[in-house]
This record gives structure tokens, sequence and C-alpha cells, in this order.
């Protein structure tokens, strides 16, 4: 009598590790313990990098290496059909990086806000609470732009660049930007609306 093992993919898993194993990505269910331990106990793949690393793998990999492992099994797979696994490797980080972090994201965070609510509350422009924070400072009127236009428009600049992680032909790291997702969740949405009405209209092919 075969055994029946359950495999639940995880979409997405984070592994500190170079080996990683099937115990790292899905959740493994079989009456006989000894079979499920041996299963989970499985290796995937060993990345090689020294570097934050990602890889996509197929379900049926999982399946076929269950199956040369335990040749008198049936898999039955309740999770995701494809799965992705991010590689972390342990980095050593000192308190005073953290700490400067932290006081980094925090004045990002003050200085952010008072900008908004003071161009809420005086209900001016950008230019105008520039003039006004200008004057405020110095005790003089403005003569054109500043050093705060300055800023601004450079802090523009980085802000859209790191936030769609694109510039020209190049990116800052090898996740999908922004808008990459949007449009693969538009081609999805395109994709499940031609198959709902190829069902209605009854031009799906099916079997007989």
């Amino acid at each position: 009598m075969s055994e029946i093992v359950y495999l639940n993919v995880q979409q997405s898993s984070a592994v500190s590790r170079p080996v990683v194993r099937i115990d790292d990505v899905a959740e493994v269910f079989c009456e006989n313990k000894s079979v499920q331990k041996q299963i989970q106990k499985i290796t995937i793949t060993e990345f090689q990098s020294t570097k934050e690393f990602k890889q996509v793998f197929s379900t049926c990999l999982l399946i076929q290496m269950i199956t040369a492992a335990v040749p008198n099994c049936q898999v039955e797979s309740i999770g995701e059909t494809d799965f992705i696994v991010y590689y972390k490797p342990p980095k050593k980080q000192t308190k005073w990086k953290d700490s400067l972090k932290g006081i980094l994201v925090c004045l990002l965070a003050f200085f952010g806000a008072a900008f908004s609510i003071m161009t809420f509350n005086t209900d001016v422009t950008t230019a105008q609470l520039f003039d006004q924070l200008y004057e405020l400072f110095t005790g003089r009127e403005p003569q054109g732009a500043g050093v705060l236009q300055a800023c601004y428009a450079l802090g523009l600049f980085i802000g859209i660049i790191l936030f769609f992680n694109h510039g020209g032909r190049y990116k800052l790291t090898n996740d999908p930007s922004p808008l990459q997702v949007q449009m693969r969740q538009y081609e999805q949405n395109v994709n499940q609306a031609f198959i709902l009405d190829a069902e209605r209209n009854q031009e799906s092919k099916d079997v007989d």
C-alpha cells in the first residue's frame, strides 16, 4: 500500500543558509512519520552566491524529488504550483549602523510630516512655502531659487528613482518595480476575464 503525502507549498520563503530543504518551503504531512521526516530533509538546491538571491521553483520539481526518494508514495499537492525562495545570507551589522538608520528614518518622517502639515495649514504652494521658510530663518526676502528649492528637486529625483527602482536601462535591485507589479496584475486580470468569457460563451475546449 502506497503512502499518501500531503504537500502544502508556500508562495514564498526566506532562508538564511545556502542549503534549502523541503521543510524550508513547504509543510509536509504523512501518517508514516519516518517517511515524513525523510521527505522534509530532501535537499532542493544549494545556493553558491554570497549575496542576496532569489529563485523560482516549480512544485512539480518537489514531487519528482519526493517520488525519487520514496518510490512507494502518492503526493497530494494542496499549495502553490510555483514558489519563490529568497536567500538572504546572515550579515554582521554593528549597533551604531542600526541606530544611524533609525535616526535617519525618524528625521525623514519628521521633516516630511512637518512639510505636509505646513503646506496644508497655510494653504500655499510649495514655492510660497519655501519663500516663507527662507524669510523666517534669514529675515530677508528670497531672491530667486535657493538651497531649499535645489534640495527639494534633488530629493524628489532620488525618491522617484528609489521608489520605481529603475533609472534608464539600469535597476537598483532585481526586485520588480511597482509599475511591473501593476502590469502583471493587469495581465492576470485580462487572462481571467478572457477565460470567464470563453466559458460563458462555451468557446473553451474541454474533454468530451
